[in-house]
C-alpha cells in the first residue's frame, strides 16, 4: 500500500513537473511570435488615418492646381475612400527612405512607383501591373535597335530600381555596357538623355511615352527583358491590412475603376507625332503668352482649367486668330458663324470674343451631360464642340443598343466611328457624321493639354527639378 501511495506522488510531481515545463514553453513561444506592426489595420481604422510614403513624381504624387494628384495617388485614394480614411502622404526620395517609413511604423504603406526589388524584410502587395522596361536614347541614335547595338554605351538608371537589377544581369550574360546608378527619378534621367547630357536610360515603357511628349529629342528604342511587376510595400506582419489591399486591387482591377484611372494619366501613349509636338513646344513659347490671360479669365469665370481651353484653342487654331477652317469655322476657338451670331460674337476674329464665347459654348454643351461624371463629361462636351451634341446623342443611343454605359466617354470612342457606317447611321436622329475625327480631336486635346500642364508643373517646381 505505501508502495502504490509513494508510486502514486511520483506520477503527480511529474505531472505538474511536465505541466510547469510545457506552461513555460508556451509563454515563451507566445512572447516570440510575430507581432503586429504598430501601424495595424485595427490602429489604422482607430485613428481614421492611412500614411502613405511615396515619391514626388509625375506617375505617383505631385501637387497640380493646388490639389493633390498622380496616377498611384488615386489608386491609394480611392483606397483609402473605401476605408473611411483619410489619406496622409509623407514624401521618399529612395527605396531605403520608404522602407525606413515602413520599419519605423511612420507609414502603412510604401509605392516605390515603379518596378523595385524591396529588401527582403518587407512584403509585398499582389502586382496590379506589368510594364515592359525600355531603353531610352536620343533621337540622333534611331539606328540602335538591339542589345547588340549599345556596345560600350553608359547608362544611367534610377538607384535601387528593377531596371539596374536587369542591366547587371545582362552585364553577367556578357552585355558590354557601363552601369551608373542615380538617386533621380525616370523623368529627369529622360530629360538628360533629351538634352545629351547622358547616352541613355532605362524605365518602364507607360512613363518613356509620357516622357517623350515633355521631351521629343529623347525615344525608346527597345524592351529589354520581361515585363516587371508594379507592387506596393507593407510591414512583413500586417497580415489584414496586406489582404485588405490584395482584395481592393482584386475589385478595382474586376469593375473598371483601374482601367478608368490608368486612362486617364497613360490613355493614347502612342499618339506621338513628332514634328507636330515640336512645333508645339514652339507655339507654347512664341504665341501662348499673347492669349493666356484671356484663356486664364474665361476658364477661371466657367469652372474649367485655362490649360484645358488653351489646348483646345491649339487643336483649333494652332493659337492663330485668323485661322479659317474648310467649313468656314473661324478664329482662335474656330466658331461657326451661326454658332458665334447665337453666342452675340460681333468680331469673330477678336482673341477676346473668341475664347470668351468658345468657353461659354463649351460651359453649355458641359452642362448638358450632368448625368457623366468626370472626366467623362468634360471629354463628351469636348467631342460634342467638334462634332454636334446631336450626333452625341446618336453615339449614346448606340452605346445603350449594344449594352454600354453611355456616360463613358471610351464607349462613345467605340461608337462615334459606327456613325460613319451606313447600316448605322440609317437609323440615327441626326444621321451622317464623320465620327473618328471627334474621337481624334479630343485625343489631341488631352495630349496637348497634358503637355501645357506639365509645363506648368515644371514652372512652380511641384515636381523635382530636372
Amino acid at each position: 500500500m505505501h508502495f502504490f501511495l509513494f508510486f502514486l506522488r511520483c506520477i503527480l510531481e511529474l505531472l505538474i513537473l511536465f505541466s510547469l515545463c510545457f506552461c513555460l514553453r508556451f509563454v515563451h513561444h507566445l512572447q516570440n511570435l510575430p507581432q503586429e506592426p504598430e501601424l495595424s489595420l485595427a490602429r489604422i481604422l482607430e485613428t481614421g488615418v492611412l500614411p502613405v510614403v511615396t515619391r514626388n513624381t509625375l506617375h505617383t504624387y505631385y501637387i497640380y492646381d493646388e490639389k493633390e494628384t498622380g496616377f498611384e495617388y488615386e489608386l491609394v485614394k480611392t483606397l483609402a475612400d473605401k476605408l473611411d480614411l483619410r489619406l496622409e502622404i509623407q514624401m521618399a526620395d529612395t527605396m531605403e527612405e520608404m522602407e525606413e517609413a515602413l520599419t519605423q511604423g511612420r507609414a502603412a504603406i510604401a509605392i516605390p512607383g515603379s518596378p523595385a526589388l524591396p529588401a527582403e524584410s518587407l512584403r509585398t502587395t499582389r502586382p496590379y501591373m506589368y510594364m515592359e522596361l525600355e531603353l531610352v536614347v536620343h533621337r540622333s541614335k534611331m539606328q540602335i535597335r538591339s542589345p547588340k547595338d549599345i556596345a560600350g554605351m553608359r547608362i544611367h538608371v534610377p538607384t535601387g530600381s528593377d531596371s539596374y537589377t536587369l542591366l547587371r544581369h545582362l552585364q553577367a550574360d556578357g552585355l558590354d555596357i557601363e552601369l551608373v546608378e542615380e538617386s533621380l527619378c525616370g523623368e529627369a534621367l529622360f530629360s538628360k538623355v533629351a538634352s545629351r547630357i547622358i547616352e541613355g536610360t532605362v524605365i518602364p515603357g507607360h512613363m518613356a511615352r509620357r516622357y517623350q511628349r515633355y521631351y521629343p529629342q529623347a525615344l525608346p528604342a527597345f524592351a529589354l527583358g520581361r515585363p516587371a511587376p508594379f507592387v506596393w510595400l507593407v510591414h512583413p506582419e500586417a497580415h489584414r491590412l496586406h489582404y485588405t489591399i490584395n482584395r481592393f486591387l482584386d475589385q478595382i482591377l474586376a469593375n473598371g475603376t483601374f482601367e478608368t484611372l490608368y486612362n486617364h494619366h497613360y490613355r493614347n501613349l502612342d499618339l506621338f507625332d513628332y514634328v507636330d509636338l515640336m512645333r508645339f513646344h514652339q507655339r507654347l513659347e512664341s504665341r501662348l503668352p499673347r492669349y493666356q490671360h484671356l484663356f486664364e479669365k474665361y476658364a477661371d469665370l466657367h469652372g474649367f482649367d485655362w490649360r484645358l481651353i488653351a489646348a483646345q484653342s491649339y487643336q483649333e487654331s494652332h493659337f492663330n486668330p485668323w485661322a479659317r477652317s474648310h467649313a468656314n469655322a473661324r478664329g482662335l476657338m474656330q466658331l461657326m458663324p451661326r454658332t458665334a451670331r447665337s453666342l452675340g460674337v460681333t468680331n469673330v476674329h477678336d482673341p477676346e470674343q473668341s475664347i470668351e464665347a468658345g468657353v461659354r459654348y463649351l460651359k453649355n454643351l458641359h452642362n448638358i451631360f450632368y448625368q457623366a461624371e468626370e472626366p467623362h463629361r468634360t471629354y463628351k462636351a469636348l467631342g460634342s464642340y467638334n462634332v454636334g451634341q446631336g450626333h452625341m446623342y446618336d453615339a449614346r443611343a448606340l452605346a445603350r443598343r449594344f449594352g454600354l454605359d453611355p456616360n463613358r466617354w471610351y464607349n462613345m470612342e467605340k461608337m462615334l466611328p459606327l456613325l460613319e457606317k451606313k447600316e448605322y447611321y440609317k437609323d440615327a436622329t441626326y444621321g451622317y457624321c464623320r465620327g473618328s475625327e471627334p474621337v481624334t480631336y479630343v485625343k489631341r486635346i488631352l495630349l496637348y493639354y497634358d503637355i501645357i500642364r506639365h509645363k506648368s508643373l515644371l514652372e512652380s517646381r511641384t515636381l523635382p527639378p530636372e
